[in-house]
């Protein structure tokens, strides 16, 4: 094991606004991190940098030693084949069924055979529970079952890391449970995973090290269980306080 993504004095504005505010943070291989915090924080754009669909306005992000925000040193392609996203709308193609969604970064960027990338796709759309759905277009799906796809999506690619932007925040609660057991069974096989996420549960049961943001800081960060029973920032008690008795 070792640090697979490092961040080095991170920085974020949008013209005057300042939404990170230099962000530091080791990512270890299979480790599981997740992000909490208020709605406004910068946790997404915290990701969005992460996975460089924003530019840090200054710092460096570092993968398996090499500087990502260099081109010399990092190929943004084949970064983000490495590092991938789930993000909180799924962004499936619509006219293409759910194997075809699957299978087509697989061959149009790995230059993988279709038989392959086929026979891959089934297997994962296996293990996302949705084998059946296989042939059917994303809009007959419900959002939980498009969010498993976007999931098989993502490890199609054969990522060594997952980024997850809210990735239950737009389903009905009735549906957040089947994407969560997907989430954890990967986590379960040691897939490095950085989450932002309201669901209090999961952070708790599943984080290696639990991350609280607010006004573009890192607030606070630790185990779960130190974060969740005996938080020692004001603002992640308040926090927690107002989350945690609307659950």
């Amino acid at each position: 094991m070792g640090t697979l993504i490092k961040i080095n004095n991170i920085m974020k504005s949008f013209g005057d606004l300042e939404v990170l505010r230099d962000i530091s943070m080791d990512v270890e291989e299979g480790e599981v991190i997740v992000i909490i915090g208020p709605s406004g924080s910068g946790k997404s754009t915290f990701l969005r940098c992460i996975n460089q669909l924003e530019n840090p306005t200054s710092g460096e992000i570092w993968y398996k030693e090499k500087n990502v925000m260099d081109p010399a040193q990092m190929k943004l392609r084949d970064y983000r084949e490495e590092v991938g996203m789930v993000f909180q709308r799924f962004n499936l193609f619509p006219m293409k069924t759910v194997l075809q969604n699957v299978m087509l970064a697989p061959v149009l960027t790995k230059k993988k055979n279709k038989a392959q990338a086929k026979e891959k796709a089934m297997e994962l759309l296996e293990k996302v529970g949705l084998a059946d759905k296989a042939n059917v277009k994303p809009a007959t799906l419900s959002g939980g079952q498009q969010q498993r796809v976007a999931i098989a999506r993502a490890l199609a690619m054969e990522p060594t890391a997952l980024l997850f932007d809210e990735p239950t925040s737009a389903l009905d609660p009735e549906l957040v449970g089947d994407v969560l057991q997907v989430m954890k069974d990967l986590a379960k096989e040691g897939m490095t995973m950085i989450v932002v996420t309201h669901e209090m549960g999961f952070a708790r049961d599943v984080a290696d090290r639990v991350i609280f943001m607010a006004d573009g800081y890192i607030v606070e960060e630790g185990a779960p269980d130190v974060i969740f029973t005996d938080p020692k920032n004001e603002r992640t008690r308040a926090f927690l306080s107002r989350v945690l008795d609307k659950n």
